[in-house]
């Protein structure tokens, strides 16, 4: 059963790279910029726990999409080592493009799940997820 989840995480991702490559983004890349768009604001800490990303790997992911001019780092005011994140008017627009490429992603694979719910599997994925 790992060896064919295996097989069609890889193949999930391969298909979502190719989605994602005419925006230079990465699958990690997508998922933070989600986050920030859906909670302006929240604090760097906060997403590493909501993505699973461990700090250093988080920090260097957000210095790359600060550079492009993605998204922006303000200081919470009271703690000088916390950051609030947004996402720019750059990072928006680059952003809704992504969407609908992830979106035409999910799509096909949706297709390949055939008459299964999108729901049913998401609810089984987590519970593996789990384990």
């Amino acid at each position: 059963m790992g060896f064919v989840l295996r097989l069609a995480q890889v193949a999930v991702f391969k298909d979502l790279l190719a989605a994602l490559k005419p925006f230079d983004l990465r699958v990690t890349d997508l998922s933070v910029l989600l986050v920030i768009e859906a909670t302006p604001g929240l604090q760097q800490r906060a997403i590493g726990d909501m993505l699973r990303i461990q700090r250093p790997n988080l920090v260097i992911i957000l210095d790359q999409l600060q550079a492009r001019g993605l998204v922006r780092r303000d200081p919470v005011p009271g703690d000088r080592r916390s950051y609030a994140l947004s996402i720019t008017p750059e990072g928006s627009a680059l952003l809704q493009g992504a969407k609908a490429a992830h979106a035409a992603h999910d799509k096909k694979v949706l297709t390949a799940l055939g008459d299964l719910k999108k729901e049913q599997i998401l609810a089984v994925l987590e519970r593996i997820a789990e384990i």
